[in-house]
């Protein structure tokens, strides 16, 4: 069984929205996935059962942080996107 940090979903919910978002703003536009390809994501993700509260199980990531990077791919051993 893997592990994960309690501390990040013990934050408020709000605050740990805002963090996201403003990360995900903060991305190069190089390294940002489109607006369309981002929404995409994030719904595969939502419906897989290894995303708990926003993170994913397989890897620990905060699945709007992956989702939003261009270059970044599901860390499924079967790929989901």
């Amino acid at each position: 069984m893997k592990h994960f940090c309690r501390n990040c979903l013990d934050l408020d919910r709000e605050v740990f929205q805002k963090t996201i978002e403003e990360y995900v703003q903060n991305l190069s536009p190089d390294d940002k996935a489109g607006e369309r390809l981002y929404q995409t994501r994030l719904q595969i993700c939502s419906a897989c059962s290894d995303c708990l509260e926003g993170l994913c199980r397989v890897c620990g990531c905060f699945v709007m942080a992956r989702a939003a990077k261009k270059k970044a791919r599901c860390p499924a051993v079967l790929k989901k996107w």
